[in-house]
């Protein structure tokens, strides 16, 4: 065999080696690397121990791993995860990537959240990311309430034992007890005064009876009052709109048409009153008619005389005695 034959088996040889290698590293990690899906990213602060060739599931079920992980320095060194998925998985766009620990040991995984959106997406997409809470966080979580509730429960057990100490003070404990003795005069106090108070009721009690007859029979005159009360302002407004309706103003005018009249002397009352003369001349008429009456009251033979032949008697100005 000819060097150059063995030189080629050798390389062959090599190569095979290399590609077995290579298979075998990655099916170790769980790569196939003769699956080739579609790739998507997904960028975490922190992967909490996630490393290539871990599995990614959906609802529990494998479908792909995690091809690799890098720092990005344009993302403010975030961690790039890539995932490697089979290509007749249909992804929605709003579908979440978070790791998850896998089994008891902690292996890390990346469990998809389907989400409900109706595209999908594409190889080299990036998916939204988050991380599960570790178990120490949710242990924290839980006993941070019982730790908040302890403090408490202290802090009262604290107050319960001043309380306790304070009373257990000589000093205090004669306080206490006189305050008692001074409380149980108090109620014995108010027991005799409700005795006292029960027995003045029971010998008033017809007076009582009687006062409150009264009160009910002022009761009824004040209502019987208020009723007159009410007919009176009935009657007020009544009288009220009766003069509102009446036309008071126009009386007024003719009133006063009448006293102008008698102060300018027009007609009898205006001439009787204001014209000195008429009114002395019948003042001098009713003395003179008084003066007639009393003198035919004197004399009445004077007046009425039956006798054909005596003469009449002479009229004689009587005395203004």
């Amino acid at each position: 065999m000819s060097t150059k034959s063995k030189s080629i088996k050798v390389g062959i040889i090599s190569l095979i080696t290399i590609f077995l290698i290579y298979f075998g590293m990655n099916f170790l990690k769980g790569i196939n690397v003769l699956n080739n899906g579609k790739i998507l990213h997904a960028y975490y602060e922190d992967i909490a121990g996630l490393t290539e060739g871990n599995a990614i599931t959906i609802k529990g079920y494998k479908i792909g791993t995690i091809t690799e992980i890098k720092f990005d320095n344009e993302r403010d060194n975030q961690l790039k995860v890539d995932l490697n998925i089979q290509n007749d998985i249909e992804i929605p766009k709003n579908s979440v990537a978070k790791i998850v620990s896998l089994d008891l040991m902690g292996t890390k995984g990346i469990s998809l959240i389907l989400g409900d959106s109706k595209e999908f997406v594409s190889i080299g997409d990036e998916l939204m990311s988050s991380i599960e809470s570790s178990l120490q966080e949710e242990v924290n979580a839980q006993i941070l309430p019982l730790k908040m509730k302890t403090e408490e429960l202290i802090g009262s057990i604290d107050s319960v034992m001043t309380v306790i100490t304070s009373v257990l003070n000589k000093d205090a404990r004669e306080s206490l007890s006189k305050s008692l003795i001074s409380l149980d005069q108090t109620f014995s106090t108010l027991s005799e005064t409700m005795k006292v108070i029960d027995k003045m009721v029971n010998e008033n009690k017809e007076n009582v009876n009687v006062t409150l007859t009264n009160f009910a029979s002022i009761s009824e005159n004040l209502n019987h009052s208020n009723k007159e009360i009410k007919n009176i302002l009935y009657n007020f407004s009544s009288i009220s709109d009766s003069l509102v309706k009446a036309d008071i103003l126009t009386t007024v005018n003719k009133i006063d048409k009448i006293i102008n009249s008698i102060n300018n002397e027009e007609g009898s009352l205006g001439k009787l009153v204001k014209n000195k003369s008429i009114y002395e001349n019948l003042e001098a008429a009713s003395r003179e008619l008084e003066e007639l009456i009393k003198d035919m009251k004197l004399n009445p033979d004077r007046y009425v005389n039956f006798s054909i032949f005596s003469t009449p008697k002479p009229y004689v100005k009587p005395n203004s005695e």
